[in-house]
């Protein structure tokens, strides 16, 4: 298996989110939904210490403290096409008070961060698009078009928001039409 390259960027980002997860507010805001279960040991007597579980603000059922996650409402990064901005915004978002902040399940967790992702990777591509459409407006020759429809087809995998893929089906019929025409 090859060896993944080292992200710095990644590494700080990870490292400040520790830092962050250690902090009074977050701790603040896990205390809030907390709860502890009388646990009971296998021979049916009650451990000396009780399970700790805490509510998702997303689903409303109460999980283990391993499964939840604090969670931003306004996300950290950006989920428009800017996306990372700079480390100085991203301290000052991750470090906010606790009315933007909340406790949710790792399956919300999780699904709320794949929307997010596909947000700011469908503005991501609709920047790339915008860029294809202005190339078919001026491309004079068939190769160039060619070449385009070629590009255009990178973002028609299924793994791409629907948004993405129907403009690049677009652009690609433009390019057909075009093609035809010729």
């Amino acid at each position: 298996m090859k060896p993944q390259k080292f992200n710095q960027n990644a590494a700080i980002r990870g490292a400040i989110r520790r830092l962050f997860s250690r902090s009074p507010v977050h701790r603040e805001v896990l205390a809030k939904v907390r709860r502890e279960v009388p646990k009971y040991n296998k021979d049916g007597a009650r451990s000396k210490k009780d399970s700790v579980q805490y509510l998702c603000n997303v689903c409303k059922n109460y999980v283990g403290s391993t499964k939840v996650e604090v969670d931003h409402i306004i996300p950290v990064i950006e989920t428009n096409e800017h996306g990372f901005v700079d480390w100085n915004l991203f301290v000052e978002r991750l470090f906010c008070g606790a009315e933007n902040l909340q406790v949710i399940c790792d399956p919300c967790h999780d699904k709320k961060t794949h929307e997010e992702q596909q947000k700011r990777q469908a503005a991501k591509d609709r920047v790339k698009l915008n860029a294809i459409e202005q190339e078919i407006q001026c491309a004079w020759t068939v190769e160039k078009e060619i070449d385009l429809k070629k590009r255009i087809a990178k973002f028609l995998t299924k793994t791409k928001a629907p948004e993405t893929r129907e403009r690049a089906m677009k652009l690609k019929q433009i390019i057909i039409n075009k093609l035809q025409e010729d």
